[in-house]
Formats: structure tokens, sequence, C-alpha cells
């Protein structure tokens, strides 16, 4: 089940919470410059493999039955997924627990998706500044010092104050439209549904703008709208499994997430995400992307100086 800040994001960023290729660990790191307005991270992707399903024998997901992957071996669709990573513009944030962000789904949402009441200029608009704002870049490939297949890409967002202003218009809007449903829940007795305290609070708060998302030098909050008891209720069921760097605040109207500190130099963030590694997406890259497949020292080098400082 996706969470409400799944949910919520993946409607203002044409997002996508599954795949066959996945990875054992990430660890981001960010920096909010405030002077140029923008925000760098650093992304690595840390044992990545084309993922199993065990049904008696080894079965993934796959175009035909006859193209099975396995432990030594990616498919045809793992094959075609790795492929778009390294050729479009994409990235990656924790396996399920937030989202992918993918460039192509963002203009094909400009270019497809008709306007309705939860898509309309506001949400155009988002879509737009992401477009022109978020630049990622491919590092390359290398092994860890287990020998795992690991990856490393450089995102840069650009004029980061007005696109978080933006994403807040966004996620106000998307949360009002989202009314009615929760009611209808709590009609229906529908388990793990807000309280009517809870939505009555939402549909205060989104009568003007809120700041769901902050950035206070390299502090960033995201503040989620609800009364104690469901703060509790939701943070047990789908806040246990947040990354090492973040913290949860309770308060009387909101739970926070907190993600880094106001005066640290940087913000880091580090989460397991998938067990089961296997070197099939090793295989692929070393036979198909060789040229990939560099030494962790020049990775290393290529992210700190993307920064900009010594870190």
């Amino acid at each position: 089940m996706k969470t409400l800040i799944q949910s919520l994001l993946g409607v203002c960023l044409g997002l996508s919470f599954s795949g066959c290729i996945e990875f054992a660990e990430q660890e981001i790191v960010y920096h909010h410059d405030e002077e140029k307005n923008e925000i760098r991270m650093t992304l690595r992707y840390e044992g990545i493999f084309g993922n199993l399903k065990k049904s008696g024998q080894f079965v993934s997901y796959q175009k035909t039955p006859e193209d099975k992957a396995t432990p030594e071996k990616l498919n045809q669709l793992q094959i075609e997924q790795l492929a778009s990573v390294l050729n479009e513009k994409q990235a990656f944030f924790f396996s399920n627990w937030l989202f992918e962000f993918k460039r192509k789904s963002l203009k094909a949402m400009l270019k497809d998706k008709p306007e309705s009441s939860t898509f309309g200029q506001p949400e155009k608009d988002l879509i737009e500044a992401l477009l022109k704002n978020v630049e990622i870049e491919n590092v390359g490939f290398y092994k860890d010092k287990d020998g795992r297949l690991c990856g490393a890409q450089t995102l840069r967002l650009s004029n980061a104050s007005k696109v978080i202003s933006l994403a807040n218009r966004v996620l106000g809007r998307q949360l009002k439209g989202r009314i009615g449903q929760m009611r209808k829940k709590i009609e229906n007795k529908a388990k793990k549904s807000f309280t009517s305290e809870t939505i009555d609070l939402i549909e205060k708060k989104t009568q003007t703008d809120y700041p769901f998302i902050q950035v206070e030098g390299k502090l960033i909050t995201v503040t989620l709208i609800m009364t104690r008891p469901d703060q509790k209720r939701f943070s047990e069921s789908y806040l246990k499994g947040i990354p090492h760097g973040t913290n949860i605040e309770f308060q009387d109207e909101a739970l926070l997430v907190k993600i880094g500190g106001k005066d640290a130099r940087e913000g880091k963030l580090r989460k397991k995400c998938y067990e089961g590694y296997m070197p099939n997406a090793l295989n692929y890259v070393r036979k198909n992307h060789k040229n990939l497949l560099l030494n962790p020292i020049e990775v290393n080098q290529k992210l700190h100086a993307f920064f900009g400082f010594d870190r």
C-alpha cells in the first residue's frame, strides 16, 4: 500500500513504484546552496541486481514465460529497464519508500493527461518547473568492497525555492481534493482511515497555502497534517522503514518528518531497500557496458567535485 507521502508526491511528480531492477541499499547526500538557490545531491545505489520471484523455482518479472532471469543472467525486460536508466534522465529514491523521478513520465503527463479537478494549471506549472530545473547525470557503475555492482548519479535542483513553492501548492490542492474520499472511508468504516478530527483539520489548513515542504539551511521538513491519535497510528504503520538520517517529531496538529540539520554542512540519508543480491546485473554490465564500470576512487572524486567543496 502506498503511504500518504507516496500518493501525494506520486500525483505531483509522475512516479512509479515498482520494477524488476532492484538495489540492496541506497545513500543520498545533499547540500542546499542558499546563495545559488539550488539543492545538489549525490545518489549511490549499492548492490544492483535483477529481482527474482520464487515460486518453486526462479520466476521473475518477464516479457515471455521462456525469457527467465537467473542469479547469473538478466532477462530481456530487466535489460530494457537497465537501458532506460542509462539512456533516460531518471532517479530512484529508496525503492518504494518514496518514489522514482522519471523525466519521460513527466513529459507524457504534460502531453497526454486531460485537465480535471485534480490536474490543472498548478500541476502543469510544477511539472514544467521540474523539467526545467532538475538535472540528472549518471556518473557510472563501480564495485564495492564486497564485489557488488553499484551505481552513482548526481542531481541538481535549480531555482529550488520556486519549485518547492509550486510543490506545496499542488500538495495542498491534492490533499484538499481527497477530503471527500477520506470522509467516505469513515462512513464505510474502512480500516486505517483518518479520524474526522484530522479531516476537519486538513480542510481548515488547506484553505490557504500551507508549507508542507520547508527547507532551512540543510534541514528539510515535510509536514503531514493530522491529530495526535492519527500521528501515532500513521507512524507505526508507515514510518518504521524510514531512512537513517530522518527524524520524526510529533506536534498537536502535525507530524513532522525532518531530514538533516539546519546548520549541518550536508544532509545524509541511508536505507536498506531490498534483500537477495545476486551478480546477474554485474555480469551484464561487465559484458555490455564495461566502459561504464569505473574505479570506486574515481567515482568518489566525481561525487565530491559535484558539491564544490572538500567533504
